[in-house]
């Protein structure tokens, strides 16, 4: 696994216009504040409109009169509307209708969130929707705050006077929806709930308009449209028909596609059907309403209508954890071939009893997921529905498997799903195409996931859990990455196999390594570590020795690090596996250059570059060579160590391996500041910190942008080194990383320096020595001296 040996170097394949080293000419600012670059991000993802909408007129009109008569220049809060009813009343229907007419308004966008509030599972957090959010407007996910208040913070940011349209569908409640409000007035949210959401109004100036139930004539109209050239029945015979879905959109709807499909069956006579379908519901009442009674007895009248194969798939679709699913996965949940559930979907979908949010995508309206779950649960025993959800999950996670190859080269993890009945995974052309299917796929993989543990299908849920964290390792999706890795511990220990808990364990370790919650992953390491030895697993010994040689490489505990990675080192030479032991042995060399032991890591080095050739191995190749340039580099041979660097530099860009060129560039910015070459130094800062910029590791960006200060030091420009320090370092302390936060502290005092700031200087030095506080080594005590020094002034 890349992350196990190579803690600065991962392996994965970024895609998207990227400015090269060689085209950086001219002048050189980098500016990280404002929405420029998030300006270039364009997100459409309104569902498609409402075929057949009637009316609604005075409503629209409403809706209209409200955004019109808002001053467009009013400096104040985002423009919030909130749509109310009771369930089947046409509210996202509006809603849709509403955002379509006025979409062109909205230059920077829209963006579109199902909330969940009345699905039969959780409604989605703040959290995660904020998450989506921003990552549709283009933040990097290593960017994305982790606290909810931050995340909101960083949304009205994002979003400060854009011209944005938000449709917030199916919000439960105030709390759920008021992080994702925008702060100011350039943005429009629309909200569809049950409730009418006073509290936004009060605090937030939320408009709101109730929607009610079908005036007699609307109602009517929507029958019409709907059979038009199809029957042709008298208004008597449809008053009545409207009469029994209480004048209900969702109800109508799914009548009149009835009603079509028979045509030569007499209105009266399917009307007689419907009422009789009503005594199914005796007993799966879901509320005392005659409305909600309305409704459930049309589903009844729809679904004895179907066939076999459309029953069962729309039974299995209210199983489906998800919010909703794809062709291919609904033919796993079914168990069935993808063109059997092909037609049965184009049944349903021709039934109004299924929606298409957007081509290829298929969902059910809250009410019908429940008459679905009924239904289920009525006419499928336990072991039908658990079986779909490991099916689906097994789907999943073979998919996931072809979207790792793309996605995390190298990081492929066995699994051995064997499932029956489970269609053939997709297959990717590219790791743009893989990514898309991810992002849009990974809240229902951890819906799944959860669904298979809560069932107790133990084993689904371990594999499903797993076969994302590849891909979370290197993409920073770390909210699903945290509920995964928490589903794939508790699933391990309840089959009560110690090498898939260990396994889990290690992978909730990476987790909290790459959240830099160092003591907690160490604990996971080691407790992994201690099962593997029980199990007399060498190899997955030595792999862990090697993880927590990493976090104390992190933790600057050099000594205890450097004894890790010998260990494991040894380890892997005794099974015979160069490569393995080579990546030890580089891991080992890093921990000497940062003890400034370069001579100790060069003799470790010299001969790697080789060994990793011989094993076609280009990246840790590079990683080698990078390894080497620092260290000659801090020998004082400078030719060497760009020769060194320069070489690395050429596998990452023939391998289009943008994360490695984006960090071994400020190794290279470096060597060329340490040559006096001041010129190619900042165009090296440039370049890296544009990478890590569009990959999303704010830590290595924070160090490109230290590096870019220093190169402003050396020339005398103190003001914008320290502007650059001061960014680094914020940086640093907002991913938790208090040692190069006081590294960059201390670019930042000696800029105060320069600039005869001795008071800002020594109020810094102060702070600075709060960071060094946990650290020892010979580099921390050199740092400290240099803070004591000032502070004692």
């Amino acid at each position: 696994m890349a992350d196990e040996h190579e803690n600065r170097a991962d392996l994965s394949d970024v895609s998207g216009a990227i400015i090269q080293a060689r085209n950086v000419t001219g002048g050189i600012r980098i500016y990280r504040d404002g929405p420029g670059e998030q300006e270039n991000n364009v997100p459409r993802q309104l569902p498609g409109d409402v075929s057949h909408f009637v009316n609604r007129a005075d409503e629209l009109g409403a809706l209209t009169a409200l955004l019109d008569t808002q001053d467009d220049t009013d400096q104040g809060a985002a423009k919030v509307i909130v749509i109310s009813g009771s369930p089947g009343v046409g509210k996202t229907a509006l809603a849709l209708r509403l955002a379509h007419s006025i979409r062109a308004r909205f230059t920077a966008g829209d963006l579109y969130v199902n909330l969940r509030g009345y699905d039969d599972g959780p409604p989605l957090s703040p959290s995660s929707v904020l998450d989506r959010m921003l990552r549709a407007l283009g933040v990097p996910g290593g960017e994305i705050p982790a606290d909810v208040e931050d995340r909101s913070a960083a949304l009205r940011s994002v979003t400060a006077n854009r011209k944005i349209l938000i449709l917030l569908d199916n919000a439960v409640s105030s709390t759920q929806v008021r992080p994702l409000l925008p702060g100011s007035a350039g943005p429009l949210v629309i909200i569809t709930s049950r409730s009418a959401l006073p509290a936004l109004a009060v605090r937030d100036g939320a408009k709101r308009i109730h929607l009610d139930i079908f005036q007699e004539r609307d109602a009517l109209a929507l029958l019409k449209a709907i059979s038009h050239g199809w029957r042709e029945d008298g208004e008597a015979d449809l008053l009545e028909l409207v009469n029994l879905c209480a004048r209900l959109p969702l109800a109508l709807r799914i009548a009149a596609e009835r009603a079509v499909s028979r045509p030569m069956m007499l209105l009266t006579e399917l009307i007689d059907d419907l009422k009789d379908d009503s005594l199914l519901w005796e007993t799966l009442s879901l509320s005392d309403d005659s409305s909600s009674e309305a409704v459930r007895t049309v589903f009844a009248w729809s679904y004895r209508a179907l066939s076999e194969d459309a029953a069962r798939t729309f039974r299995l679709l209210g199983v489906n954890p998800g919010a909703d699913i794809g062709l291919t996965a609904a033919a796993a949940l079914a168990g069935a071939p993808v063109r059997v559930t092909r037609r049965a979907l184009d049944l349903l979908v021709g039934a109004f009893m299924v929606e298409v949010p957007t081509p290829g995508r298929f969902r059910l309206h809250d009410l019908l997921k429940a008459y679905a779950v009924a239904e289920a649960q009525a006419t499928d025993p336990q072991a039908t529905t658990s079986a779909a959800i490991r099916r689906l999950a097994a789907w999943y996670a073979l998919t996931l498997e072809q979207a790792v190859k793309w996605l995390a080269p190298g990081d492929e993890i066995r699994l051995h799903v064997q499932e029956a009945e489970v269609p053939v995974p997709l297959q990717f052309a590219n790791s743009l195409t893989a990514y898309e299917w991810f992002e849009i796929e990974r809240g229902n993989i951890v819906a799944t996931a959860m669904a298979a543990l809560e069932r107790e299908e133990f084993d689904s849920a371990w594999c499903l859990a797993m076969a994302a964290s590849p891909i979370h390792m290197y993409y920073f999706t770390f909210d699903d990455w945290a509920l995964l890795s928490e589903v794939a511990v508790t699933a391990a220990r309840a089959l009560g196999d110690p090498a898939r808990h260990a396994n889990a364990l290690t992978n909730r370790g990476r987790y909290l390594l790459r959240r830099r919650s160092l003591a907690e992953a160490h604990e996971e390491f080691r407790n992994a570590l201690v099962i593997r030895e029980e199990l007399g697993d060498v190899r997955a010994v030595c792999e862990s020795l090697n993880l927590l040689g990493l976090v104390c490489l992190r933790t600057r505990e050099l000594d205890d690090a450097a004894s890790y990675f010998e260990r494991a080192a040894a380890g892997f030479s005794e099974l015979a596996d160069l490569r393995w032991e080579s990546l030890a042995l580089s891991n080992l060399a890093e921990a000497h250059l940062e003890a400034d032991a370069a001579e100790r890591a060069l003799g470790i080095l010299i001969p790697l570059p080789e060994v990793f050739a011989r094993f076609n191995d280009s990246a840790m190749r590079g990683n080698s060579l990078w390894l080497i340039g620092w260290a000659q580099r801090l020998s004082g041979d400078l030719a060497a160590a760009a020769s060194a660097i320069n070489d690395a530099l050429v596998i990452a860009e023939e391998d289009g391996n943008r994360v490695q060129e984006g960090f071994w560039q400020i190794e290279a910015a470096r060597i060329h500041l340490a040559s006096g070459a001041f010129e190619q130094a900042m165009e090296c800062c440039v370049v890296a910190a544009s990478l890590q910029r569009q990959i999303g590791d704010t830590s290595r960006e924070a160090m490109a942008l230290d590096c870019t200060g220093e190169v402003h030091q050396a020339l005398r420009n103190f003001e914008e080194a320290a502007a650059f320090h001061l960014q680094a370092l914020r940086m640093h302390e907002t991913v938790g990383d208090k040692w190069l936060a006081a590294l960059a502290l201390r670019n930042l005092v000696d800029c105060e320096i320069g600039l005869g700031r001795s008071t800002e200087a020594r109020s810094l030095a102060v702070h600075g020595l709060e960071l060094l506080a946990a650290f020892t080594g010979p580099r921390a005590a050199e740092a400290r001296r240099h803070f004591e020094s000032l502070a004692a002034t």
